[in-house]
């Protein structure tokens, strides 16, 4: 799996683009924003729950320990 990185969900605008917004637009953009950095963390955590029972899974079958 590729990581997913903010920069390449976020949309980035200028100053003369940001300037054209409304303030309806620059209030959704900054909704929109805070929730893609909350499911990036959220996919963040899940891949790195995923990689601890791997590891985990591991461990237990290197040493036989049925659970």
């Amino acid at each position: 799996m590729d990581s997913v990185a903010f920069e390449d969900v976020a949309v980035n605008f200028t100053q003369e683009e940001w300037a054209l917004l409304g303030p309806s637009q620059k209030s959704l953009y900054r909704n929109v924003m805070q929730e893609t950095i909350r499911n990036l963390d959220c996919i963040e955590v899940i891949h790195v729950k995923l990689k601890m029972i791997v590891n985990v899974e591991k461990l237990l079958a290197r040493f036989q320990i049925v659970l």
